[in-house]
């Protein structure tokens, strides 16, 4: 039963197309790549999921290239017979792996180079599978007589996939012996348990289907396009028909992805500019936007701004933390939506700082924000608590959505930022010289990226003197990304960016020596094993800085894993996720969760200090807030689910409140919680 399925004629004619072929040993060859290690283990469900995206990207890139090399070694309108196909294999494992070796040595330094090592390799090993196919299918089908089906195509297929993948997991171990393994309790996936993989076997099934469909649906409308370009030009196309029909469906899945990518980039947009049911109403307090003194309308300040004025500290609550007098800190946010005018948004900012009393200050502070808008709130604590409240704060907000779809959005964030600051500048140029109030930049993630790269000359050239010229002191940046100018550009000549030796690079504070006070540096934060520091989308096909010569990669970088297009890409991805994964109230040194560095690292920027008593005391209090405000913010959304369940049913049955005498006066609580949903028409008790 099962030959005679294998053999019936719609399969058959699917499994004995040379591309498919081609394809399933490509993705068969993929997928060895895939379970070795990153950065951060993975868990079972992300390994499934990365697998599948690698499998069907080499299918889809191999398939594509074995047509191509068909169509231009073939006769116009005919397909190239076993002969021919033998020819067009030997010539792109040679053509394919000269190009390889001739540009791989540059690979690393030029986008160009790596990209025609990838093709080259790509090429190569899409004529092996090719030629294999051909050759296997003059043994089995011709020589033999065996009729077509999967046993006799995708099987070979898929066993010289396997032949490639013993030999890169032989290569992966010599060299683990080699180089040694660092951090080896960092497994490329962790989290294993039944559970765990159970729902990623269940993935894998259902991806596995999946590919399989698509593949199938690829063919079928491949083959419809050619039969409609048979109609049109009177004849069959042949190989350059096949090519031209892959090639139109590979490019609308990619136009399908902007689109959908467009979509998704407006919906997210729009869902963070909602008032939370924690953030109600706008501050009461005068030193902060939207509060009694402030012009800035409170809801223009999105999500994360709301959240920032309204969780501002007290003086009362740093002197219970410091033990010494304090004063009330400011915080003032310039609302994306307060403005749409970069110009008109930094003059509202500005005049909000001058209404919070932001020069009154000690310390200003020019935050920038994450793409979301978002000042990281354990930051603004820690400087309020080693500043004894004597700083304002300022965040021009410049996106309101995440910092993946906001790196569009960076050089207004710039421009923005510049604006403000010379604004500051300016005010603090007025003031007598003896009250003049320290300027300093804070970022981190992409905050950071538009921080650091406000230090450019007007011709665009990285240069730190450049922040001094807008009345920077100095500054703090957490996590910086990969794309940051500043950064790449001092990776490659620190003097000539940063002349002075001003700025330092540390993955851990205490790396960083102690400053005298009011003294200030340049100071970069960022962890061995941040994926956000060392993701780039070159990653596609040329070999990032830290994954170069084993010896010279830095610490927590796997040693034995080597440098493969898209799979390393796709596993840098996993990466870029799990380093942002944190708990409320825990903080950690591992990844792009930076909460553990703040304290020291304000400190040994800044030249701020604290005794032990006083480190230990602001340590205990911003793991305390932080999750006495997450809960808050979770109780608070599922009081308003609630709420707003009990008020559709009630529109449903025709009332708009529940009267207190309808309910048990025995059930205090329930009644307690209908008062806090605001569903009774009076307190509970009446």
């Amino acid at each position: 039963m099962a030959s005679l399925m294998a053999r019936s004629g719609w399969l058959t004619r699917w499994a004995t197309d040379a591309p498919i072929q081609v394809g399933i040993a490509g993705a068969s060859w993929a997928i060895a790549g895939t379970f070795a290690r990153g950065l951060l283990p993975r868990t079972p469900m992300q390994q499934a999921v990365a697998t599948g995206v690698v499998a069907a990207t080499h299918y889809q890139l191999t398939a594509t290239a074995w047509a191509t090399m068909q169509a231009l070694g073939a006769r116009p309108g005919e397909r190239p017979d076993t002969r021919a196909n033998l020819v067009i294999a030997g010539v792109g494992i040679i053509g394919g792996l000269a190009v390889s070796a001739a540009t791989s040595p540059r690979a690393e330094d030029s986008l160009a180079a790596s990209t025609a090592a990838t093709a080259g390799r790509i090429t190569a090993f899409a004529a092996l599978a090719g030629g294999s196919s051909a050759a296997w299918d003059a043994v089995l089908h011709r020589r033999l007589g065996l009729r077509p089906g999967l046993d006799t195509t995708l099987v070979p297929a898929v066993a010289t996939g396997a032949v490639v993948v013993a030999a890169s997991i032989l290569s992966r171990s010599r060299r683990a012996a080699a180089y040694g393994v660092v951090a080896p309790e960092r497994h490329a996936v962790g989290g294993v348990d039944r559970r765990a993989v159970t729902r990623a076997a269940a993935v894998g099934v259902v991806s596995g289907l999946g590919f399989a469909a698509a593949t199938t649906g690829e063919q079928v409308l491949a083959r419809g396009l050619e039969a409609g370009m048979a109609k049109v030009i009177g004849r069959q196309p042949g190989a350059l028909g096949s090519l031209a029909a892959h090639a139109l469906i590979l490019g609308s899945m990619t136009a399908a992805g902007a689109t959908a990518l467009n979509a998704v980039t407006r919906r997210i947009q729009r869902r963070d500019d909602i008032v939370e049911p924690a953030y109600p109403a706008p501050p009461t307090s005068s030193n902060v936007s939207a509060g009694p003194a402030s012009a800035m309308p409170f809801a223009s300040l999105g999500k994360e701004g709301r959240r920032f004025v309204l969780m501002a500290l007290t003086a009362d609550a740093i002197t219970e933390v410091m033990g010494q007098p304090a004063i009330d800190p400011v915080r003032v946010v310039g609302g994306f939506e307060s403005a749409a005018d970069l110009g008109e948004r930094a003059l509202l900012t500005l005049h909000d700082m001058e209404a919070c009393g932001a020069y009154e200050r000690g310390l200003v502070c020019v935050g920038s924000p994450t793409g979301v808008g978002y000042f990281n709130y354990s930051v603004a604590e820690a400087l309020e608590y080693l500043t004894l409240g004597n700083c304002a704060i300022v965040v021009p907000q410049y996106a309101l959505v995440p910092s993946a779809l906001a790196l569009t959005a960076t050089n207004d964030a710039e421009q923005l930022t510049r604006l403000v600051l010379e604004g500051v500048r300016a005010r603090v140029a007025s003031m007598p010289e003896s009250s003049r109030p320290r300027i300093v930049l804070i970022g981190e993630s992409l905050g950071a990226n538009v921080a650091l790269d406000l230090a450019a000359t007007s011709a665009g050239v990285p240069w730190l003197p450049e922040l001094e010229e807008l009345g920077v002191c100095g500054g703090l940046y957490l996590g910086v990304p990969f794309r940051t100018r500043l950064w790449n550009a001092w990776r490659h000549d620190p003097h000539a960016v940063d002349p002075q030796g001003r700025l330092l690079l540390v993955s851990d504070p205490v790396e960083a020596t102690e400053l005298a006070p009011g003294e200030a540096r340049h100071l970069m934060v960022v962890h061995h094993d941040d994926p956000v520091n060392k993701y780039g989308f070159r990653m596609v096909l040329q070999p990032p800085w830290w994954m170069g010569a084993p010896k010279t990669r830095p610490p927590l970088v796997p040693r034995e894993v080597k440098f493969r297009p898209i799979t390393s890409f796709a596993l840098a991805t996993v990466d870029l996720l799990n380093g942002m994964n944190s708990k409320p109230g825990t903080f950690i040194r591992q990844g792009h969760d930076y909460r553990i560095d703040i304290r020291l690292g304000l400190e040994r920027a800044f030249g701020l200090a604290s005794t032990d008593e006083q480190a230990e005391a602001i340590e205990a209090a911003l793991r305390r807030r932080e999750q006495q405000w997450a809960t808050r913010r979770m109780v608070a959304r599922k009081l308003d689910r609630a709420r707003r369940s009990i008020d559709r049913q009630l529109a449903e049955w025709g009332s708009s409140t529940i009267e207190i005498a309808d309910l048990d006066p025995r059930d205090g609580e329930a009644l307690g919680a209908l008062a806090r949903l605001g569903v009774i028409s009076g307190p509970p008790g009446a």
